[in-house]
């Protein structure tokens, strides 16, 4: 084994923490970790929400992130696989070709994850206190909002306006559904059915990394959910001040 092999292992690991939700803190902790089980000496990682750096004695990689989710399970897979690395269950070869199959692994099903953001809107929509209809019609939006997004996902276009469009659709399907008499407050259907595109996690990891002293990272982290929140709003807001203002209410034929 030489020193490039292991210079793209480790960045290979830290590369899929990175693009799968972890904090920087943490991608820097399991480098460090795999380069001490190897006696690797002069050895140095930075890592950004945007960026990887990881330096052997005179061997440097860089790796831009350019693709950023949410995958806890991927994430609990790869510091397992960490684990055993360090205490030397596997080898490097077996180590890496395990990574593969964990990045090339589809862990739940496009039709699970639909049904499932269905479902975390619909009792979203309970939990805010909205009546069984407002929990259908939630469902209804959150089940064509994550078949929206993955149709955005495959397309060449900014993080930003794929949350604005998630917003917009968001709000154009809960009025239809409003109007065709389902659901009745369509306040507490926005806000439930807007709950998966919320940054919940981003901002629970930017205050993570702040607190391990990662400001560039945890700033950076803290702008990106700032930015997605703002996002939503835009899209919602366009929706909603558009159509009051062509039909002067949220029901159709109904005087506000």
């Amino acid at each position: 084994m030489n020193d490039n092999d292991i210079l793209d292992f480790v960045t290979d690991v830290g590369k899929m923490l990175l693009e799968n939700g972890a904090e920087t803190y943490r991608v820097e902790d399991t480098i460090g970790r795999l380069l001490k089980s190897l006696n690797i000496e002069n050895s140095e990682t930075f890592a950004t929400s945007t960026g990887l750096f990881v330096c052997i004695k005179n061997h440097t990689k860089v790796e831009r992130i350019k693709k950023r989710s949410m995958n806890l399970e991927r994430i609990s897979k790869i510091n397992d696989l960490s684990r055993k690395f360090v205490v030397n269950e596997i080898s490097l070869k077996e180590a890496r070709e395990k990574l593969k199959l964990i990045q090339n692994s589809n862990l739940y099903s496009t039709k699970l994850i639909t049904l499932s953001i269905g479902f975390t809107c619909f009792f979203f929509s309970l939990l805010f206190k909205g009546t069984i209809s407002d929990a259908i019609s939630a469902f209804i939006v959150g089940f064509l909002l994550n078949i929206f997004t993955t149709f955005l996902s495959k397309k060449t276009i900014s993080n930003f306006l794929q949350i604005c469009l998630g917003g917009f659709f968001v709000a154009i399907v809960s009025l239809i559904n409003l109007n065709i008499g389902i659901g009745k407050d369509v306040n507490n259907v926005i806000i439930s059915s807007v709950m998966p595109l919320v940054p919940g996690v981003c901002f629970t990891n930017a205050i993570r990394d702040i607190f391990e002293g990662d400001y560039i990272s945890g700033g950076s982290r803290m702008f990106e959910a700032l930015v997605i929140a703002i996002s939503i709003a835009i899209g919602v807001g366009a929706i909603l001040l558009t159509w009051l203002n062509i039909f002067g209410s949220f029901v159709i034929g109904e005087v506000s």
